[in-house]
């Protein structure tokens, strides 16, 4: 055997062995989680120090033949692919190099950069795939000549590094990441292929897609869509968001036949709290079926970028419970810029995400990312973006502490104990009119306010809701199920209005039956009628349940949030409005103000342990005292 395979094998079993639990959520097994560092730029200094001082074995490179949109490139080597069909893999050989030297003994884990470079859209296209993705998805000539790049890529890294390459990521879109920045403006390639897939359905809307006006304008409070005279509208953003699942579904199922088994695929994709208003424009609403292909294993997102100040919440931007329900992981991108951003930089090196203040806030704050990571049972890394961001030693000596706890518990699949449950409903979103609030109100913002009320809370879809186990949720919030149909409609019944739960709509639930818009169909879930600007929180009695219902789902403070879900029932850990999370095995709190609280838990347990010091904090109790500091974030192994 080659002496890399060893090396390889020792520190990417991850990639290949599966967990020995099955979560409650369902499904069969898992792959470890895994820690990994990545960067934009060489940092072959604090690669060797991640790697062999920090235990962070694991690192993320890209092969990348694009400019990222700052206008430098996403690595320090020159492209690789020049030409139709041409190569200068030598750039790549001194790329991994580097990595052969810098992690000599770790797994590797390669972005293969799908965009086209420049030469290609100058050249043969009118579009950048880049900002245009679906342009580019919808183009057969694009797909076939990247379908050729990336399969000559695979098969000159594999013959060449296979050992050493545990894992693929596929990249395309904006940022890599698959994003689509056109937001509705059509091209020749989107009406070709848009005509195409309405005759593949079954419909005839005319010779042209929907114009970027008239999709800005909807029958309904200029908000929802109505199916009755604008389905072509609806239609139109399935197909644009059909479009990119569709190529990144070939691409990786391209991939995987060359690729030996055992061999990982993953790709950035599912962002449903993306914290804007354009996230059915950006192409990430078809995440089911791209969560369910088994020809991809795990999926990638960064934290929160509008939760994740000290003392907020965080959060994926994934539908994590959904990737974990079709037996995939998913990574945690640890990005958040250290106080003394911009100080270590390179000159020219912006971005509009707010720093944090001190090196404490550091600690805090990259503390409570991993745990966040750790008690969702995600892989993370950590994401020394254009360099600088871990030069701070206190902050890496507590890197290598989680590193170590990460280790110990990369197997864990406790289940959650979370008593909330948000429901996202990417077929409703298709509803809302692009870019109105209601696409963030009842998404990313709802969920930051609830992030905050210190109690867990757990999230999924609503096709999810068929196949979980809701026996635990005393809360289930469904503020954007605007399209409950017979079938939902029956599901809501059966699994969740009943057992007398407390179930939080928001705007117009039920709105719309799939052909047709109806306000009065509103009471049906909301309990009340529907009253347009009507800023009131309702809440009904019904049969076995009780809805609660507001129009406008920023109504929902935190503090009304805690409110509802205490009254239900919802065990709090704390008093304050502290961030927690919170599995059978793992607790993590996290503030900004500190000081001596108490901790409750939901039963008692034989002890409690602070996973940073080994300490026994508490025994044989429901509740213990806890200093923290400001601020702080805690992880305790609760201990039956």
């Amino acid at each position: 055997m080659h002496p890399r395979i060893y090396s390889w094998f020792a520190c990417a079993i991850f990639f290949l062995s599966a967990a020995a639990s099955t979560p409650a959520s369902g499904q069969t097994s898992l792959p470890p989680a895994f820690g990994c560092y990545r960067s934009f730029v060489r940092q072959p200094e604090m690669a060797r120090i991640f790697s062999q001082e920090l235990g962070v074995k694991t690192r993320c490179f890209c092969a990348a033949n694009t400019i990222n949109r700052l206008g430098g490139g996403y690595c320090e080597y020159p492209p690789i692919w020049v030409g139709e069909g041409e190569y200068e893999f030598e750039h790549f050989d001194a790329q991994m190099a580097e990595m052969n030297a810098t992690n000599p003994d770790g797994g590797l884990i390669c972005m293969v950069d799908l965009n086209s470079p420049w030469w290609l859209s100058r050249k043969l296209f009118r579009f950048d795939s880049f900002t245009d993705i679906i342009s580019a998805c919808a183009s057969p000539r694009w797909m076939k000549m990247t379908m050729r790049w990336m399969k000559d890529f695979l098969a000159y890294s594999e013959a060449h590094y296979g050992d050493r390459i545990a894992a693929y990521i596929l990249c395309a879109g904006s940022t890599t990441e698959w994003l689509d920045h056109r937001h509705g403006y059509t091209s020749m390639e989107k009406d070709i292929a848009w005509q195409q897939w309405c005759k593949e359905h079954g419909v005839d809307y005319g010779p042209a897609a929907p114009t970027y006006p008239a999709l800005h304008t909807a029958a309904f409070e200029n908000k929802i869509y109505d199916p009755a005279t604008e389905q072509d509208k609806v239609d139109y953003w399935k197909y644009s968001n059909d479009a990119v699942a569709d190529a990144l579904l070939t691409f990786a199922h391209e991939a995987r036949a060359m690729l030996p088994a055992g061999k990982q695929i993953g790709a950035f994709f599912g962002y449903y709290f993306s914290g804007g208003n354009t996230v059915v424009a950006d192409g990430h609403m078809e995440y089911e079926r791209v969560y369910a292909s088994p020809d991809l294993d795990f999926f990638i997102a960064p934290g929160s970028y509008s939760n994740r100040q000290i003392g907020e919440g965080s959060g994926s931007q994934t539908m994590f419970e959904t990737a974990m329900l079709n037996g995939k992981r998913f990574l945690h991108e640890i990005d958040f810029r250290p106080h003394d951003f911009g100080t270590r930089l390179q000159k020219g090196k912006v971005s509009d995400i707010k720093a944090w203040d001190s090196v404490e806030d550091d600690i805090a704050g990259n503390t409570r990312e991993a745990c966040f990571a750790l008690i969702h049972h995600a892989s993370y890394w950590w994401f020394d973006m254009w360099g600088g961001f871990y030069a701070e030693p206190r902050l890496r000596a507590r890197i290598g502490e989680l590193e170590k706890i990460q280790q110990r518990f990369r197997d864990d699949m406790s289940p959650s104990v979370a008593e909330i449950l948000l429901v996202g409903d990417p077929q409703s979103l298709y509803y809302v009119r692009e870019t109105d609030p209601l696409a963030r109100e009842g998404a990313d913002a709802l969920r930051n306010r609830l992030s905050v009320t210190g109690a867990p809370y757990d999230c999924c879809s609503f096709a999810d809701l068929e196949r979980l186990d809701l026996s635990r949720y005393k809360v289930i919030l469904l503020p954007q199920t605007f399209l409950i149909d017979s079938k939902r409609a029956a599901l809501l019944r059966e699994k969740v209005c009943t057992g007398g739960r407390t179930v939080v709509f928001a705007y117009a639930p039920g709105i719309c039956d799939g052909s047709s818009l109806d306000a009065g169909r509103v009471r049906t879930w909301a309990g009340v009628p529907f009253v347009s600007g009507d800023k009131d929180i309702h809440e009904t009695a019904m049969d076995g349940w009780k809805a609660v219902y507001t129009y406008c789902a920023d109504a929902f403070t935190a503090e009304t949030l805690r409110d509802i879900c205490s009254r239900a029932g919802v065990h709090y850990y704390v008093d304050p409005m502290y961030p927690v999370f919170a599995n059978e095995r793992l607790l993590s709190i996290h503030c900004k103000e500190g000081g001596e609280q108490t901790v409750y838990l939901p039963r008692k347990v034989s002890r409690v342990v602070d996973l940073f010091t080994g300490e026994v904090v508490a025994k044989r109790t429901k509740a213990f005292k806890v200093s923290f500091s400001s601020p702080d974030t805690r992880l305790f192994e609760i201990i039956p």
